[in-house]
Parts: structure tokens; sequence; C-alpha cells
């Protein structure tokens, strides 16, 4: 195991490896009941407030920059830019965002774990992330042509692919697990916030390119600043590097042997199918409103506002809920099947829904299960990382994929499921909902093999 070089002051460093569980590498049972004994509190280590501040306000900041150009920016420049071409050029710009983060980022996670910096092992990350996408931002504000908006794209998503590998490494690395799911949890809450800042703010600056791009570069730059400024990092000792070629070490990053780390296999298998039934249950409210209850045109705008609304609330709730459960249980693998099991039951209320109301119900109830698996599957993510502390970043990194390739795939693949539902008596939407609600609980299904007492 690494060895972590003595801090300037003293501050809890990441709990010590348990001797292995059932499943290899995780903490033993009789370490968690340890953890959780309430006449044992006491001896618990505390959370390093500086550490949580810094977590917490570069989300919010990341998050606001990134969000601002993706929801308003990007379709009004391709509108400008390619205005006979534009739904082509914009599905090209989402698909560099979307699969462009989710391939750099096991790589900038594994060379995250492998920087022997004297400032740190992720402060470097956090650092050139930012600056890659300040410029990345600047360069789409000033963007006159497709190229030049692909290229600032490129810069923004390896940015972001190397400030988030370093980020989602600073939870396992710094906070104790007896309080993890509550700082996964606000900083789920934050980047909410983040994005309905950037949403009502964003239609502002319509008519300024400039500051539709990069009008949040400033509290991404201050909040980079301050969150590297405080954060106290682990050190790597060059002896502690593994002694290979930088060739493998790119090609280590993208690999992983689901037999020699089952635990995480299964808990990367469960989030991608839950998510894949968030994926199929979220994107198509408008559509499920006007197409399948016909709605008029009149009437959507405010109907779309209250269920927004409405969802934001469920998301809320579940999320600060789930928080605090799950830093409270034995074992979080019950509250995935849990959030699974919700979300079927939101699924079902919708696509047999009579009428609006019925399908608000349904949609709040979504929310609510995702909002309540964000913080207990970030938690359990953390519990069945392979290889102690050595790969942090590179296996939080391969979470991403399974994260993301529902989000990215899934509105490609419903297509096939509305025109099968379409020749049914059920109908298209109806048959969607229900078919990411069985997706979702396979996903709580599948965790359950985990084997770890986590």
């Amino acid at each position: 195991m690494p060895e972590l070089e003595p801090q300037t002051e003293p501050t809890p460093s990441a709990p010590e490896p348990q001797a292995p569980g059932p499943g290899g590498g995780h903490p033993s049972p009789l370490a968690t009941d340890i953890a959780e004994a309430p006449a044992e509190k006491a001896s618990l280590p505390p959370t390093p407030k500086r550490a949580v501040t810094a977590i917490l306000i570069m989300r919010f900041g990341n998050t606001f920059a990134a969000m601002l150009p993706a929801l308003v920016a990007l379709p009004l420049i391709m509108e400008k830019i390619a205005p006979d071409n534009k739904e082509m050029a914009l599905g090209i710009a989402t698909g560099i965002t979307a699969f462009g983060g989710m391939i750099l980022a096991p790589l900038c996670g594994a060379l995250s774990d492998r920087t022997t910096s004297r400032f740190g092992m992720r402060r470097p990350g956090l650092a050139l992330g930012s600056a890659m996408a300040s410029v990345g931002l600047v360069c789409l504000g000033l963007a006159g042509s497709l190229p030049a908006v692909y290229v600032a794209l490129i810069l923004l998503a390896g940015g972001q692919a190397m400030t988030n590998a370093s980020h989602g490494a600073m939870t396992p690395d710094s906070i104790p697990e007896h309080t993890r799911g509550r700082v996964v949890g606000f900083e789920s809450m934050l980047g909410l916030l983040a994005a309905l800042i950037a949403g009502i703010m964003g239609p502002q600056f319509i008519g300024n390119q400039f500051m539709m791009a990069a009008g949040g570069l400033p509290l991404l730059v201050l909040t980079s600043v301050i969150g590297i400024w405080i954060y106290h990092d682990r050190r790597l000792s060059p002896e502690d590097v593994p002694d290979q070629p930088l060739v493998r070490t790119v090609a280590r990053a993208y690999v992983f042997n689901p037999k020699s780390a089952p635990d995480f296999s299964w808990v990367w298998l469960s989030r991608l199918l839950v998510t894949f039934g968030i994926a199929f249950t979220g994107s198509f409210a408008v559509y499920f409103l006007t197409d399948h209850l016909e709605v008029s045109k009149g009437d959507l705008p405010s109907l779309m506002s209250a269920n927004n609304v409405l969802s934001m609330l469920g998301a809320l709730i579940g999320t600060v809920v789930g928080s605090f459960v799950t830093d409270r249980v034995r074992s979080r693998k019950p509250l995935v099947m849990i959030s699974a099991l919700m979300l079927a039951a939101g699924s079902v209320v919708v696509a047999y829904t009579p009428s609006v109301p019925f399908f608000f119900i349904g949609s709040a109830l979504i929310a609510l299960a995702t909002g309540f698996f964000i913080p207990t599957d970030g938690v359990l993510v953390m519990s069945v990382l392979p290889g102690g502390d050595k790969d942090v970043a590179k296996y939080m990194s391969l979470f991403v994929i399974a994260d993301q390739l529902p989000r990215s795939i899934g509105p490609m693949l419903a297509p096939a499921i509305l025109a099968l539902g379409g020749m049914t008596a059920l109908g298209g939407y109806p048959l969607l909902y229900l078919v990411g609600g069985v997706i979702a609980i396979l996903g709580g299904v599948v965790v359950r093999q985990v084997r770890a007492a986590v």
C-alpha cells in the first residue's frame, strides 16, 4: 500500500483498509458492526471540514460552468452557425461531450493514482482540468464555425474528465465511511442547485454567445482555487508507483478482471441497469404528456413547470433521506433494491395513469427513487473499490461509464421499444416506462450478488 507522507497539520486520513471480507478487499462485518455501534460512536474518526468544503464548493462551481453552455448555449450556437443542419451539428456536439468525458475518465483516473507531485495526488489533476475546461469555455464563447465549436468541446470534455477523476477520488481519500453518505448526498444536491441556477440564468444571456458559454467561468476559477488551496491532499512516494511503461498504464486504465473483483463488477452492473431505468423513465415526459395524454400545446408549459418542480422536490427529499439512512445502516445493498422498487412503482403509476395528476405522482415517485439511489449507490461504490487505496481514482472513474453510457445510448434504444409498444394495446410510452422499471429492478437484484458486508 502506498505510504502517505506526513501533512503539515494533523488531519484525518482515509480509513485504513480492513481485513478482507468474503468478497475480497472489503471491510469485514465485524469492522462494520463496530463502526455503527452507538457505544463506539465517540471512537469514530472525525470528518475533516476542510475536505468537505473543498468537495462541495468545487462540485457547485464545476457543475454550474458545465451546465450553462449545455442547457442554453449549444443549441443557440448551432442554430447561428449551422442553421440548415443544426440538428445533426447539435447531435455531434452532445456526443463529443458525453462520450469524450466517458472515454477519458478512466485514463485521467489512472494518471491521478500515479501522480507523485509534491502538491499531492489530486491537486494537479484538479488544477490542470479546471484550466483546460476554462480554455474550452472561452473557445466555445468565441467560436464562429463548427470545427471551432468541436475543438472547444473536446477541450471542455478533457478538462471535465481530468477534474472529475481527481474530484471523484477526494471523498474515498478523505471522508470516513460513516459520513460519506451525507457528503455524497449534499454534493448531489449542490449539483442539482447549480444546474437549476444555470437553467434560470442562461436565458438572460441570449444574444451574447460569450456569456452564454463562459458565464460560469469566474465561479469555476474561484471555487477551484479555493478548493485546491484548502484541501489536504494525499502524497504518493515515487517508490510506490508501479514500474511500468506509460503505454501499459494507459491500457490498464480501461481494464479490470471481473473475477478478481467480483463485488466491484456486480455494483458496476447494478448502477448500469438502474441508470438505464432512470434514463428510460426520465427523458420522455414531454412526449408522454402530448402523445399519450393528449395535452394541448397551450397547457404544456404550465404542466411541465409543475412536473419539474415536483420532480425537483422529490429528488431533493430522496437525496436527503438517502444521505442520512445510508450512513446509519450496516448494509447498503437493500437500499439499492428499495430505490429500484420505488422507481418501478413510479413507472407503473405513469404507465397506467388515467390523467395528468396521476402522471405527476408517478414522476415524483421516480424522482424520489433517483434521489434516494444517488447517495446509497455512491457509498456502496466506495466500499467495493479493488486494490485498497492504490487505484481509487481509476475505479471511481470506471463508474462514470456505468453512469453515462445508459444516458447516452438509452434515448437511442427507446424508439425500438416505442415501436414495439405501438403494436400493443398498452401503447409505446407506457411500455417504455414499464421496461425502465423492470430494468431498474434487475439492477436491484444484481447488487444482491455482492458478498461483502457493505
